[in-house]
Parts: C-alpha cells; structure tokens; sequence
C-alpha cells in the first residue's frame, strides 16, 4: 500500500535514496506546519508546494490533521489516575513478593538437601570414619595388639641380583 507521498512507481523502481528523501521531505513539511523551520528551509517547502501536486496533497491532509486533533473528542476513561497507579504499584509489590518467595524456597530446598546429605553421610555414609574392628575377638577382651617396630614379625628374604 504506497501512501500519498510516495510516487506511482513499482516496488522494484522505490530505492532507499528515495525513501529516505521522502522521509526527509515529510520532516520537513511537519517542522514547517509547527512553525520549527529556517528561512532557508521554509522557501525550499513553499517550492515543493509550488511544483509538487503530491506534496501539496500531503501538506492539505497534515493541516487537516493539525485541525483536527485538539477538537477530537477524548475517552472517558471508567479507572482515575490513583486507580491505575494503585493497580501499577500493587502488580509491582506482588511481583517482588512472588520473587522473594521463590528465593526463600529455593535456598530453604537447598538447605534441606545439604542437610540430609550431610546427616545420612556422617552418620553411616561414606562420609563417616571409619575405624578398623577386630573381627576375631569383637569384644576386644583378651590379646594386645604388639607391633615389632625393629625386627619384623615375619623373616624377609633377600633378593637376589
């Protein structure tokens, strides 16, 4: 869909120079309806307004426009100001409420985790020391326990080279 602006040229023959020129002219059109534009800038919009039936066109509808839109009627919104920022503020808190309870659940899952790892481990898991236990005798009662820390218990040969 082209608007009054562009030219009847086909979508192949619109380049970007000129979308960018047409860009650049509608600027300049809607300085010069607010009454923002250099004298240099206002002859240069007059002599399009002169010479261009197109743009002459697209000021029309742009003063139209400009008419037009103080007079247009405004909805009445049913919710007041304080209403809506009430709304806005009470979605934000609940929001941040939702967030911090994810937080807390999270690191109180976390805590219960940690917590019985560490409590099944120590107690009887690979976690807990482990101590060597006399199978022979469970009691412990009767034989010592002699280590021979000069001459060993059992005679070792000698190698041979």
């Amino acid at each position: 869909m082209m608007s009054d602006f562009q030219q009847e040229k086909g979508p192949e023959a619109i380049d970007s120079r000129d979308m960018d020129n047409q860009f650049e002219r509608f600027e300049l059109l809607s300085a010069y309806l607010d009454g923002e534009v250099t004298a240099t800038e206002r002859k240069q919009v007059q002599q399009w307004l002169d010479t261009d039936p197109q743009f002459h066109h697209l000021y029309k509808q742009l003063l139209r426009l400009q008419r037009e839109i103080p007079t247009a009627p405004v909805p009445h919104s049913p919710v007041t100001a304080e209403q809506l920022s009430e709304r806005v503020f009470d979605a934000v808190d609940d929001q941040q409420r939702s967030r911090r309870g994810v937080l807390v659940g999270g690191l109180a899952i976390a805590a219960i985790v940690v917590g019985a790892v560490s409590h099944l481990g120590l107690r009887d898991g690979f976690l807990s020391p482990r101590y060597a236990e006399n199978l022979t005798n469970p009691q412990g009662e009767g034989e010592a326990l002699t280590i021979a820390l000069n001459r060993p218990v059992v005679d070792i040969p000698p190698t041979v080279p």
